[in-house]
């Protein structure tokens, strides 16, 4: 019904002879929670710009790889994309700190800091690169997945994990004794059908559905950092819009507080079909967890050194918020 008033209403709103394409890529499962988000975007940017702005959504992969819709945006090919921390460090290293395992003790600490720290110290570097944040897109906590239960870190030692490169997912398996595989997203199921890995890493919302299941049907909740990333801006694009229509674009898109509740109901949702999926998930007890935490101490710092540039002054401003919010509930 929402739809059906939407394209009535549009029938009669004046469309502008020189109406803009704002192409908008990412990597959303379709139909999902996540997806809504974005159609319902789209219509609020049609709707309130009165039909000047015409979104072309392009959230199933079809701008590529996340490394070419990042190219993309860069270079204006797309207005706007969603994007993960994960791809996101190969333009802004600093944001790999983010992936630094337990760095944060609950995700009610996380959030705290994402709204009080991330703006402030990402955006410049951003900025830099020729794009503008315009919200955290939180995804959830990174897991495990394995054709075996991993419940300890002994329990990891000699096994063939995938991970994406990046610093602190390697120093992660490394610190618990696994041997860290590089492979592509298209490459990951035939690893796991052909001995080549034994599972990987992946938050709740990829991992269910992606067609993982079958070949690596344990899940063990490491939650051992929170994953997301940005929804950013093409800067000169979105500066060369009139003021009223930056302000659509900015402002017409999900809170940071409801991206957060949709990927939590998807989470939810996910884990409530293990049986008809076909998985164990694992939940750690509090000593698991600690046991897991201690074995990965030390990464922090190598990750900060292999980063490099602002790196330190990342780490220094969300250990500060870290003590604010400590602060705050005491």
């Amino acid at each position: 019904m929402k739809r059906l008033l939407l394209a009535a209403y549009l029938l009669w709103v004046p469309v502008s002879a020189t109406a803009e394409e704002v192409q908008i890529g990412g990597f959303i499962i379709p139909g999902s929670r996540a997806a809504e988000v974005f159609y319902d975007y789209a219509d609020r940017i049609e709707t309130e710009s009165q039909g000047a702005l015409k979104p072309q959504l392009l959230i199933h992969g079809e701008g590529g790889p996340e490394e070419q819709i990042l190219s993309g945006t860069r270079r204006g090919r797309l207005k706007l994309a969603t994007l993960s921390s994960l791809v996101l460090s190969n333009i802004v290293p600093e944001v790999a700190y983010l992936g630094a395992p337990f760095l944060f003790d609950t995700k009610e600490e996380f959030d705290y800091v994402v709204d009080h720290v991330f703006f402030d110290v990402f955006a410049p570097l951003f900025a830099e690169k020729g794009l503008t944040i315009i919200r955290w897109v939180d995804l959830g906590g990174q897991n495990i997945y394995a054709n075996k239960p991993v419940l300890w870190p002994k329990d990891a030692v000699g096994m063939r994990l995938r991970a994406t490169q990046d610093i602190a997912a390697r120093l992660f398996l490394e610190s618990v004794g696994a041997d860290v595989i590089y492979i592509t997203s298209p490459e990951t199921i035939p690893g796991l059908q052909t001995g080549m890995i034994d599972g990987g890493l992946t938050p709740t919302v990829a991992y269910v559905g992606t067609g993982l299941v079958p070949d690596a049907p344990h899940f063990m909740l490491t939650q051992h950092f929170f994953l997301g990333g940005f929804f950013l801006a093409n800067t000169d694009w979105l500066e060369s819009l009139s003021p009223k229509h930056r302000s659509i674009i900015t402002d017409m898109f999900a809170s940071t507080d409801e991206l957060r509740q949709v990927i939590a109901r998807m989470n939810a949702d996910g884990l409530a079909s293990a049986d008809e999926e076909g998985f164990t998930a694992h939940h750690f007890s509090p000593e698991q967890r600690a046991a897991w935490k201690a074995a990965s101490i030390g990464t922090h710092e190598r990750i900060v050194s292999e980063i490099g540039g602002q790196a330190q002054e990342v780490a220094d401003a969300i250990q500060a918020g870290r003590d604010a919010f400590d602060a705050m509930k005491r």
